[in-house]
């Protein structure tokens, strides 16, 4: 199997080397391009035999990958290639190999999965999957899995960052820039948003030049998420009232504060819901919020799937559903948008790692697989 990744990327198309081997694959968007090269780029700082397979199945239409590409067996259990801490879920296993005969890509299983691991809760590992399958809970390409939310609107709004500024910073770290040297400015005669580079605007004293139409820094407009343009409501819980839900950021609480025994249905935790769940709150006055969650950030999935929810201790708040329209969802945000979220909690982890798992080689596996996400050669 190839072991040298290269991707470039020009607006919508990406350039993948995998060898001496170039691929190319043209998207619909910016944000589906960008998306797709930073995954080739992690696959290239870690380019294990899995995760070169899985990224050329995508790449070339006419390649096929087998079980036997992916997997190895151990004391009867199946693990994934170079990511051996647990053994994968039969459930899993089974969706993956109806993915593989119907063939379609795999890599939202096999991102999942990795992200699975990260999780600290035993009990979480064995049965998400199986409770996100029976309800049929979709997948992102980076792993995440879309879960539900019934919120109430509150009277108070924010200044939303617009999706302009997500899109342009992730735009810049794509190319290698820095956003933390441009800035977001207003063109006055035709009102159209741009990043210009900070210097160009600043005289010999550092001092904006047309201070009027500038925006703000784009690293910090990013970070902030409250210098935008806009003012857009923001949400809360229906049981606490105390959760501030904006679209475009995440909401969570400290793990430790959550009821992780999958026993008690309605305990501690952000709770994350099917349709039928969510339509259940609030009637005609609720908000229906489609949120990404990360399966290591689920505490607990409950035994009795009467219940048709989980306890999580963070979700991304990404869209709006509209339950009347068969769950269209609107959004400016995308998955990417959360995963520079996820690289800020898996830089800490990597800190803090002896506390969150035990044993060396769980200890080992852990680590490649943060270190994979966040670019970082293991």
């Amino acid at each position: 199997m190839a072991n040298k990744v290269t991707a470039l990327r020009h607006n919508k198309i990406v350039h993948v080397i995998i060898d001496e081997n170039m691929y190319a694959k043209e998207f619909k968007s910016n944000a589906d391009a960008t998306g797709f090269y930073k995954r080739a780029e992690t696959i290239a700082h870690n380019p294990t035999e899995v995760n070169v397979a899985s990224l050329m199945t995508d790449l070339d239409l006419g390649l096929h990958l087998t079980m036997e590409d992916l997997l190895i067996r151990k004391s009867g259990s199946f693990y994934l290639k170079g990511y051996e801490s647990a053994p994968i879920p039969e459930e899993l296993l089974s969706r993956m190999k109806t993915e593989l005969d119907s063939g379609r890509s795999i890599s939202p299983l096999v991102n999942f999965f990795k992200l699975l691991l990260l999780n600290p809760d035993t009990h979480v590992r064995k049965d998400l999957f199986k409770f996100m399958n029976h309800y049929d809970f979709p997948i992102t390409d980076n792993g995440y899995f879309i879960g539900y939310r019934a919120c109430k609107q509150t009277n108070s709004t924010y200044s939303a960052v617009t999706n302009f500024v997500p899109k342009e910073y992730l735009m810049l770290k794509a190319e290698g820039a820095n956003p933390a040297d441009y800035t977001a400015v207003k063109d006055p005669d035709g009102g159209n948003l741009k990043a210009v580079l900070t210097d160009v605007l600043t005289d010999d004293n550092g001092k904006f030049i047309a201070p009027d139409n500038v925006l703000g820094n784009l690293q910090d407009m990013f970070e902030e998420q409250n210098n935008g343009l806009v003012e857009a409501p923001e949400f809360t819980d229906f049981f606490s009232g105390t959760t501030h839900v904006r679209l475009g950021g995440t909401v969570s609480m400290d793990r430790s504060q959550c009821d992780n025994n999958p026993k008690n249905a309605c305990s501690r935790g952000l709770h994350i819901g099917t349709p039928d769940y969510v339509k259940r709150f609030g009637g005609d006055d609720a908000a229906y919020i489609a949120c990404l969650v990360n399966p290591m950030n689920v505490v607990a999935v409950p035994g009795d799937y009467r219940y048709m929810k989980m306890r999580v201790c963070e979700y991304y708040a990404y869209g709006m559903l509209d339950m009347a329209n068969n769950l269209e969802i609107r959004t400016p945000y995308f998955e990417i948008d959360y995963k520079t979220w996820e690289e800020r909690e898996l830089e800490k982890m990597l800190k803090d790692l002896t506390h969150i798992v035990e044993g060396e080689d769980v200890n080992i596996g852990i680590r490649q697989i943060i270190s994979e996400r966040l670019q970082i050669v293991a």
